[in-house]
């Protein structure tokens, strides 16, 4: 079931949906999994800003990743088109950039494109 919701994740803007879908997904985790995990704006990340370095570190050292906010070009249509052209991709191609390893000792091994 979580597999199934995690490849739905992936066929809409992921940014939009992750914390709603999470929070189903896992409910004995009580208020807002992700409110914790640091929101760069965009510019910040251009223009070199280290004021947001302590931020980066803790939200991937904790989370393994960050958001990445107000960025004017960002188009959720755009993303998802992207998304659809990847799963209408065959099976082999896909299959060249799946996951190969997985190391029990790192719980976020499965994050990319994993049939």
């Amino acid at each position: 079931m979580k597999l199934i919701a995690l490849v739905l994740l992936l066929a809409a803007p992921a940014t939009a949906l992750l914390p709603d879908l999470l929070e189903k997904l896992w409910p004995e985790q009580e208020g807002h999994v992700f409110d914790e995990v640091a929101r760069i704006p965009y510019q910040d990340l251009l223009n070199d800003n280290s004021y947001i370095d302590p931020f980066l570190l803790q939200s991937m050292k904790k989370f393994g990743f960050f958001y990445v906010v107000d960025d004017p070009e960002y188009s959720a249509s755009h993303e998802q088109s992207l998304m659809k052209q990847f799963y209408d991709l065959d099976e082999d191609t896909k299959d060249e950039l799946a996951i190969r390893r997985h190391t029990p000792a790192n719980k976020h091994a499965y994050r990319g494109y994993c049939p």
